[in-house]
Formats: structure tokens, sequence, C-alpha cells
């Protein structure tokens, strides 16, 4: 009986020593602080023609994420179509922390959507950047974005058909009625393959920027101030310079010069048109080659680069960080970590894409312009040093106003500009009817964005 007491009072101790673990346990489980949510950061990024460039991004990018605890999630969006998700997004109340190699900026920086990032740019030596790539971020005089490079566009030209047709004296071209002489010369000079490939089609951005070279050379012009008195589509002597960049580029058209199916193009279409024989030229920054470096060589040998007459930058593609971001400090340490090596930067995004994107380092320009003259890069036919210091224009920049707007932006992410050059070039509207009417839409797009 003694001993079954014994027992009884040992099982009752162990009873009331397990309860007391148990509840202290519980209760220091309860009185634990919780684990700090681990930072995560949103990245959307424009796709590109040039699979080196999004290799170097995600690499810079995870190897950054890893050394300061962050996750990240990046997605892709394609050329046409970052623009309409990223401005959906924000209507929506929900847009990435941080835009890399993206686009529009001006719409969301001049609504005060964007983190300023002049600290950065003074982090990475703002001496050392462009003035007209700064230029092109720049809102009431803040800084709001760093741009990716300058995109450069060359007249991509089959030299083999230039020596057939006897046409070297073209190039060169110093104006656009030489381009369109040597167009003419290189037409059919092998059966079959078009004197150039210009592209016409609604929806892609080609269509836009190849207009606005020659709408540009012809001294026209959309915007000269931000407000509808500064519209200068329809007037003297703007309104004669864009009927000039109708008709010059119809006649590509009308003389068949162009393939037919040109009027349906997007923006990889002349590039296709090109690597696979179609055209004997077409005009397109450096993606072109570098496909032809890759996919044909024997092609790329044959083919030499030159700047067309006028020369308009196409690197709207930047990176910015939205104010909603709960960690803006670790966005804008990124976007200095993307950048803070510059030769890393030179090479694995400039170098490594056969010069698709120059860089906006004057210090690493010239270590490329250096190796050019050391005969590096010979098919090109200007020193790219001088080719940036050659460029005049921005393709998302309002002219002659010099300065990226939210409605040239929105313009040109909507491919309106398109719609009125189909309008005249394909469809034969009247031009002066046309440049009244999109005079009058751009105005009103204007007074909407800036009050008068």
């Amino acid at each position: 009986m003694r001993g079954l007491s014994r027992v009884i009072l040992a099982v009752i101790i162990i009873a009331i020593i397990a309860v007391g673990v148990g509840s202290y346990l519980a209760f220091t489980n309860l009185a634990a602080p919780p684990k700090p949510e681990k930072p995560k950061l949103v990245i959307w990024g424009r796709a590109t023609f040039v699979p080196p460039q999004l290799y170097w991004i995600e690499q810079k990018v995870r190897k950054w994420a890893a050394e300061n605890g962050v996750d990240v999630e990046i997605t892709w969006i394609p050329v046409a179509e970052i623009g309409k998700k990223l401005i959906a997004a924000v209507e929506a109340g929900s847009p990435p922390d941080i835009v890399i190699n993206g686009h529009p900026v001006a719409i969301f920086a001049e609504k005060g959507l964007l983190i300023p990032l002049d600290d950065v740019v003074d982090k990475l030596g703002r001496d050392d950047i462009y003035e007209i790539k700064l230029k092109t971020c720049t809102f009431a005089g803040k800084i709001y974005c760093i741009p990716m490079m300058f995109e450069i566009t060359w007249l991509h030209v089959r030299m083999d058909l230039v020596s057939k047709a006897k046409a070297e004296a073209y190039l060169p071209p110093k104006s656009f009625e030489d381009l369109y002489t040597l167009a003419k010369m290189l037409n059919n000079t092998e059966p079959g393959v078009y004197g150039i490939g210009w592209t016409y089609g609604l929806n892609g951005f080609d269509t836009w920027w190849m207009f606005q070279h020659v709408w540009a050379y012809f001294g026209g012009g959309m915007l000269a101030s931000r407000s509808s008195d500064g519209v200068v589509i329809d007037k003297p002597p703007y309104r004669d310079a864009l009927k000039k960049a109708f008709d010059y580029v119809k006649r590509f058209l009308d003389d068949k010069l162009t393939p037919p199916d040109s009027t349906e193009w997007v923006d990889v279409s002349n590039n296709l048109a090109y690597i696979q024989g179609r055209v004997a030229m077409t005009l397109n920054p450096l993606s072109i080659y570098y496909a032809l470096l890759n996919e044909k060589p024997d092609l790329a040998a044959k083919t030499k680069l030159f700047l067309p007459p006028v020369s308009v930058d196409l690197g709207d593609e930047s990176v910015f960080i939205f104010k909603n971001t709960k960690y803006p400090e670790l966005a804008k340490d990124l976007v200095y970590y993307i950048f803070k090596d510059k030769d890393d930067y030179r090479v694995g995004f400039s170098e490594s894409g056969a010069l698709y994107g120059l860089p906006i380092f004057k210090s690493q320009v010239q270590k490329i312009s250096d190796a050019w003259k050391k005969g590096r890069w010979p098919a090109l036919g200007e020193d790219p040093a001088a080719a940036i210091e050659k460029i005049k224009y921005h393709e998302t920049a309002a002219f002659p106003l010099g300065e990226r707007t939210v409605p040239s932006e929105l313009f040109r992410e909507g491919f309106i500009w398109n719609e009125m050059i189909q309008r005249v070039v394909i469809r034969g509207e009247n031009p002066d009817k046309i440049i009244d009417e999109y005079a009058a839409r751009f105005k009103d797009e204007v007074k909407r964005t800036y009050g008068s």
C-alpha cells in the first residue's frame, strides 16, 4: 500500500512538472517576438532583342539580393506591352517597386509617382554621365530615372549589293534624298531583294521612330513648351515639314522599294526581313547585327553600318522606382549596385550585345572608342563616341522642346502617331485635315496634363 502511494505521488509530481513546463513553453512562445518579415522587391523589366542584356541584369539583381537578404521577383515584359501594363498597374494601384530597362517615365514622373534619384546619380558620378541622357530623366529640376543605355540607329547595308550596284558614293548618306537614291539603286540588284525595309505597321514602335528621323530631318516638331500654345504640329513651318515627311516615306511604298507587307510590320519585322535577305538595307539599332553575328556570320561579313542623316536615340529604357515601395532605400541601393561597377556594365551589358546599347558613362564610351580605333567592331562605319555626339533627338522626347513629356509618351505608347502616319501614307487621306485633327488631339492632351 505504501509502495502504491509512492508510485501515485511520483506520477502526480511528474504531471505537475509537465504542466509547469508546458505552461512555461506556451508562455515563452507567446511572448517571443515574431520573426522579421524578409524584404521583397517586385521588379518589372522590358525584354530585349539582345538576350545577354537580360542575363546580365538578372545576375546583378540576384547577386545583390543574396548579399542583402532580399527576395526579388523579376518579370520580363515584351517591348510593345510594358508601357500599357505599367499604366494599367498604376491605375489599379499596384505598380512594381522597381522598373529596370523599362518605359515610359514622364507619365509617372510628372504625376509625382516616382522617387528622385539625384543622390544615386551623384554617387555614380554626375559628371561621367552624358548630359543628354540625364536630361531625358529630369523633371522639374530632379532626376527620376537612370537611363540604361544609348540605343543608336544604324543603317544596316548589304555591301555586296552596294558594290554590285556601284552605289558606294551614297554611303554614308549625307541626306535622306541620298538614302532614297541608294534604295532605288539597290532595289532588285539581286532579284527579289527590295532596296530598303521601312516599317509602316500600326502596332509597333519602329513605325514611329523611323518616321521621327524624317520628320525631324525636314524641320518638323510637335511641342515647343509645356502648354497648348506650345503645340507646333500645325503651325508654319512645322506643318510643311510634316507634309514633306509623309511624302517621303510614301515614296518607298509607291515605288515598290520596300516589301508590300511592310504596311503590317511590327518591331521585329524589319529585323527578320534583313536577316532573311529580303531587303538590301534597313534602319535599326544593332540588335540586327548582334543576330547576324550569332546566326548568320556570312551575312554579317557582308554588312556595314552607317549613321543616318539625322541621329535619334531610341534608348528610353530606364531604371526607376515607384513611391509606393515599402523599401525605398533598398530599392535605391539596388539601382546603384547595377551601375556602380562601370567596367562590368560596359562588358556585360554593352559589349556582350555587340554594342546594341552604348554605355551612359563617358569613361566607358571612351574605352569602347579606343578599342574601335584599334580595329574592334570593324563593321561600324563611325566611332561610337562620335556617333553619340551626333544625337539630336530622343525617341520619346517632344521636339523641338527636347524633353520627355506625358503627351509625347502617351502618343507614342498608344501608337497614336502610327495611326496618323497610316491614315496619310497608306489610306491616302488628306494630309492637311489629318494634321489639323492630330494637332487638336495633341493639344487636348497637353491641356489635360499641364492645364493650359
